[in-house]
């Protein structure tokens, strides 16, 4: 799917599903998305151009594409395709913006 998220706007495609390994072997896959957990994690698919400010200039987010980001569960407006879910949301949404240790 192509995205073109306006102006301060940000898809993030949900990562609700972790898989937990029993220690019998069996894998088991919970999803966050329907627990007691107030944020989500997901992954930044698209980016608008920037924040709108009043004298018309254009700021740049800092979120990128390919960030994992940390969300509240209740921001933001749900989109599903059919074969994953994403969230349409501002950027001042966005609690975290989680790096991978190298």
């Amino acid at each position: 799917m192509n995205w073109k998220p306006l102006y301060e706007k940000i898809v993030v495609k949900m990562l609700n599903k972790q898989e937990i390994e029993s220690e019998t072997g069996l894998t088991f896959i919970k999803d966050l998305s329907t627990s007691k957990h107030t944020t989500i994690k997901g992954e930044v698919v698209a980016v608008g151009e920037g924040r709108l400010m009043a004298n018309g200039t254009v700021v740049p987010l800092k979120v990128k594409v390919g960030d994992t980001v940390v969300f509240s569960k209740m921001q933001g407006e749900s989109y599903e395709d059919g074969k994953n879910e994403y969230t349409i949301l501002s950027e001042s949404n966005i609690l975290a913006i989680i790096k991978e240790e190298k």
